[in-house]
């Protein structure tokens, strides 16, 4: 019993030893952090939008007459300069009516002509008083109604030939002819009220080029007419293009996108806004219709203090950042201007440029505290997520 008493004892005595060297004679770890020092820099804050390369005119070619496409003188991709002949149509029945028209005129011409020699013989007897008033009055009359019957013949004989020039449709633009929908031989139709027409191709202007992007009902305020927008192209992942917004949409775009976990849908509001890119040599690269990732500069602001985001922490419901000194961190509030591309601007009476900050790992800041000691890693890191 004694034995098992003094065996007892020993093993507490062990277990007390073992308790207090895990609490007294552990080392304490040192927190390994990543530090930056705060510059004065640009930021930029802007709106992200998805968009679609288009040329900045794009005019679709129609028929103002009636007939059977008879040649077709240009080919997808070719260069036409304004004017220059697209399309010729069948022009034999307008070439009769600006016969019949020119016919009709001769003739209005020719009687008008007898009349007004009546009317000024007729107007000098009166004037002697050798015709009556009623003789003067009727002269008159049958002048002005050959006068009629001339201007109206003119008005025909000339919608007569400007039918018969429209038979050649010609281009309205400099551009490229980017589609061609009929064929030789094809009728065309013109526009009526219920129906739109023969489209015979169109015509793009390539010399200028837009991009039209959709930007959210949230972001939409901040964009200005003016704005210098950053463009990068799908197919052109490398390269940066630019350019400025020149025209906002006032009216919504609605779109309906139906989760396909669920029978529910939601409505995304959007707002169209037209970018045209600067002239540049790289333009000549581009194609109609590429897609492309857009950044609107909606806000620039130079020599402000910036910081990184993922050095932005927030403790007892206060941002701000850990203030690395002398192998020391201390919190230090902040109040937070815009917002760049993985940079922020930042407000503080402690800070300065110069001064340097915890900006990672991720994985340590939720083991930072005021007031503990950490030691500086040299190892690089990639940057970190945003604000925690």
């Amino acid at each position: 019993m004694k034995i098992f008493k003094k065996k007892r004892t020993y093993i507490i005595f062990f277990v007390i030893i073992i308790f207090l060297f895990l609490i007294f004679g552990k080392k304490k770890s040192t927190v390994s952090v990543e530090v930056e020092q705060i510059k004065l820099d640009s930021i930029e804050e802007t709106v992200n939008a998805s968009g679609a390369l288009e040329p900045f005119v794009d005019v679709e070619i129609s028929s103002d007459i009636m007939g059977k496409c008879l040649k077709i003188y240009v080919k997808e991709g070719d260069f036409v300069k304004k004017g220059a002949p697209l399309l010729k149509i069948d022009d034999i029945s307008q070439q009769a009516r600006l016969k019949e028209a020119e016919t009709a005129l001769n003739y209005a011409q020719s009687n008008f002509d007898y009349v007004s020699y009546k009317f000024e013989n007729q107007k000098k007897l009166f004037e002697q008083n050798l015709i009556s008033k009623s003789e003067f009055t009727l002269s008159e009359l049958e002048y002005k109604n050959s006068l009629n019957l001339l201007t109206s013949a003119k008005s025909s004989y000339d919608i007569a030939k400007d039918n018969l020039e429209k038979t050649v449709i010609r281009s309205p633009i400099d551009g490229i002819v980017t589609a061609i929908y009929v064929e030789e031989g094809e009728n065309i139709i013109t526009g009526t009220m219920n129906n739109a027409g023969t489209v015979l191709m169109t015509i793009s202007n390539n010399q200028k080029l837009i991009v039209k992007a959709n930007v959210d009902e949230t972001s939409i305020s901040k964009v200005k007419n003016g704005n210098i927008a950053k463009v990068v192209f799908d197919a052109f992942p490398e390269k940066t293009f630019t350019g400025k917004v020149y025209v906002k949409a006032n009216r919504p775009k609605y779109s309906v996108s139906t989760s396909s976990l669920s029978s529910s849908s939601t409505t995304a509001v959007e707002y169209e806004v037209k970018i045209i890119l600067d002239d540049s040599f790289e333009n000549k690269s581009l194609v109609s219709g590429m897609s492309c990732d857009v950044d609107i500069v909606t806000l620039k602001k130079d020599s402000v203090l910036s910081i990184p985001i993922q050095s932005i922490v927030n403790r007892e419901n206060r941002e701000g950042v850990f203030k690395y000194s002398a192998g020391k961190i201390h919190f230090v509030p902040i109040k937070t201007g815009i917002t760049g591309n993985l940079k922020m601007e930042i407000f503080s009476d402690s800070l300065k440029e110069g001064d340097s900050i915890i900006t990672g790992p991720f994985i340590s800041f939720k083991n930072l505290r005021d007031g503990l000691k950490v030691k500086v890693s040299t190892e690089k890191k990639i940057p970190y997520g945003r604000k925690r």
